[in-house]
């Protein structure tokens, strides 16, 4: 689990100009687009419901978020300086999961959420920490519609920073690998095993695989690898490089069984231990 420092210096650098640069030339030399996230900065005077900032819900999914398009996530920063308080406006969607990832500079910044025929009593209200062990949110949304977000810190003598998303959820990449056991191969000689990863507490909820590969042993033992899940529910040759690109659906959620197999081109036995690595995308979730 990343600390929330880690996240925070992730995502400011993420919007500064050096970063950008950074890659933009990256994605220039790697042959990939490069898409313009949206940022909304904190625009005084917004200081109560009627000066509201029209901002739009973050839609990044997660296969966006795997291939660097970018041109749908959404973002908030601002500054909270003495007894300020800033307000926002979004339309939000009841058929959708919301979510507030909020980062705090110093203190403990307060979101009160508000529905657009009600703003006076807030449907829900969140804390964020700077060290809190609480930095997401589910967003409860009855119905489709206009909602507030009322933003102000408890420490009124001090000014503190602040970085959101509301909406669909932030997105890390990981990288998870199994070990089966040890096995000696005889020549020409077939492998298969599989493994329960809803058993693996380790990989985070609702993760999403993107590249799945079998190793564990050299081109000289096999150069013929296979894997499967129960969305494709029978053996599936992986590529030259004994990976396979996924869909980034939730046909690939690690959360399944998965089986590898490995058959011998070896005129010999051999003795290794097959591997199945899958590099997944994860939500961001409380």
């Amino acid at each position: 689990m990343k600390t929330k420092f880690t996240k925070w210096i992730k995502k400011c650098v993420g919007v500064s100009l050096a970063f950008a640069v950074a890659l933009s030339t990256g994605m220039y030399f790697s042959g990939q687009t490069v898409y313009a996230s949206t940022a909304y900065t904190d625009a005084e005077p917004n200081d109560s419901y009627e000066q509201a900032q029209l901002i739009s819900r973050n839609a990044q999914t997660a296969a966006q978020y795997v291939s660097n398009q970018s041109s749908v996530y959404r973002y908030v920063t601002g500054t909270l300086s003495n007894d300020d308080e800033d307000w926002y406006k979004v339309y939000l969607y009841s058929d959708d999961e919301t979510y507030l990832d909020l980062n705090v500079g110093t203190g403990t910044i307060i979101v009160e959420l508000y529905d657009s025929s009600n703003l006076f009593v807030p449907l829900d209200i969140f804390q964020f920490q700077k060290y809190g062990d609480t930095n997401v949110y589910e967003v409860p949304v009855p119905e489709s519609g206009l909602y507030y977000l009322r933003v102000y810190h408890t420490t009124t003598s001090i000014s503190s920073t602040y970085y959101f998303t509301i909406g669909n959820p932030q997105y890390s990449l990981g990288t998870y690998t199994y070990k089966f056991n040890s096995i000696t191969l005889a020549a020409k000689a077939t492998w298969q095993d599989t493994v329960d990863l809803t058993l693996i507490a380790d990989i985070p909820d609702r993760a999403i695989g993107y590249e799945v590969s079998v190793g564990g042993c050299t081109t000289s033992v096999s150069s013929k690898r296979y894997f499967y899940n129960e969305f494709y529910d029978s053996w599936v040759a992986t590529k030259t490089t004994y990976s396979y690109s996924l869909p980034v659906t939730n046909s690939s959620l690690l959360d399944q069984v998965w089986g590898a197999k490995i058959i011998s081109t070896s005129s010999s036995s051999k003795t290794f231990t097959p591997t199945m690595t899958i590099r997944y995308v994860a939500p961001d979730l409380p």
